[in-house]
């Protein structure tokens, strides 16, 4: 999920080793690593080989595009490099208030000069620090802080910080969840009622409006989500149409989703109720997931679907719990593995895709996407189970 972590310290204070024993290098970018990628091991003015600095601009300029990329996708992704400096973390702070990531910087500096210095003795010739380099490094370390937008652990810290924990949601009467609205505000009216109950939880699923402007009721949908984001029981999950509506409201037009994507959002701006500072901060509400205990059922909710329930979310991208795992057409495929691959207490609500039109329960996975327009469907958790429900539109 969206969390950019940098790991600071001087060469040997021990940022590889916890890479390497914690299980992280496929999510692991390496500057060392990127500087052998682009030019192998020199010789130097001693006569022994050495990683090149000669190359710094190009290294940290591929570096930046790589985590640009990664985050576009919303991927965990860690930075192993010194990260001395105030500014060698600074210039990443507009990617991460862009794509809505947590900054960690996991903080080695705790280890001592001369502990360092033996280690980098003990190093590949190739890697092996000048001395005078790790005391400059060292000391800016010491000098400098890491900037306010980056929350700073310890290495022992990690395992509990970096982890996407269930919540407990047992205090609540019911959990509703409600599917793909697309733009349909009567049914979703016709499920809800007057108002929402204090007492049960209210989990979208995201796809809030619809595609095709015409007919639908998209401004009532945006009014209405603006008036309940700030509730304490209800989450927002992000659906893949939320971020068209963004990037229009921050002036960005769409181009590469399709010819009239810019007639299909932009008259919703422009309505009485809502205005472009709303959607931004609509869309900054929005979740990738949630996960969560209600009494003896645990609960992953996610737009696109998920094919399993791995040890830790944080690991798997927010680009796959929105759009899904595999491709619109596997949807039967990832209903099955789910089943086969999570244990009985385990539960999966989702929407987004079914084109094979599949019913709302598949066994221990929901899903509440309709292929038939003007319908909603919803499933509610209570201490009985589920139930699940489809609405239709009044016309």
């Amino acid at each position: 999920m969206r969390y950019l972590v940098f790991l600071r310290g001087v060469p040997s204070s021990g940022k590889s080793t916890f890479v390497r024993e914690n299980n992280l290098e496929p999510y692991t970018i390496s500057s060392d690593s990127v500087r052998l990628l682009l030019k192998p091991p020199v010789l130097s003015t001693t006569g022994k080989i050495a990683i090149s600095q000669k190359i710094n601009r190009r290294v940290w300029g591929l570096i930046y595009s790589v985590i640009k990329c990664r985050m576009e996708d919303g991927d965990f992704t860690i930075l192993d490099a010194t990260n001395a400096g105030n500014a060698d973390i600074a210039k990443y702070r507009k990617l991460v208030k862009t794509y809505r990531y947590e900054a960690i910087c996991v903080d080695f500096s705790d280890i001592s000069l001369e502990i360092v210095k033996e280690r980098n003795k003990g190093r590949p010739e190739h890697e092996i620090v000048p001395e005078t380099v790790i005391d400059e490094m060292y000391s800016v370390i010491s000098r400098q802080t890491v900037p306010s937008f980056v929350t700073v652990i310890k290495p022992q810290e990690f395992s509990d910080k970096i982890r996407y924990k269930a919540t407990d949601f047992s205090c609540y009467r019911k959990i509703r969840h409600i599917g793909d609205i697309n733009g349909n505000y009567s049914a979703l009216m016709q499920y809800i009622g007057c108002e929402l109950n204090d007492s049960d939880l209210y989990i979208f699923l995201g796809d809030y409006i619809d595609s095709v402007a015409e007919n639908s009721e998209n401004n009532e949908i945006i009014k209405f989500l603006i008036s309940i984001m700030y509730r304490d029981n209800v989450i927002l999950l992000e659906g893949d149409r939320e971020k068209y509506l963004c990037k229009l409201a921050e002036g960005e037009e769409q181009t590469q989703v399709s010819a009239n994507s810019n007639a299909i959002y932009k008259p919703e701006m422009e309505h009485p109720g809502i205005t472009k500072n709303c959607i931004p901060g609509l869309y900054k509400k929005l979740k990738p997931c949630v996960y969560y205990k209600f009494h003896n059922k645990c609960v992953l909710v996610t737009h696109g679907g998920l094919s399993s329930l791995p040890e830790n979310l944080v690991f798997v991208g927010a680009d796959q719990m929105i759009n899904g795992v595999g491709e619109l057409e596997d949807t039967y495929m990832v209903a099955a593995n789910f089943n086969k691959n999570t244990s009985e207490d385990t539960y999966q609500v989702h929407g987004h895709r079914n084109p094979e039109n599949l019913p709302i329960e598949n066994g221990r996975i929901f899903n509440l996407c309709s292929e038939k327009e003007d319908l909603l469907r919803t499933v509610t958790l209570d201490r009985d189970g589920f139930h699940s429900q489809e609405i239709e539109k009044e016309i």
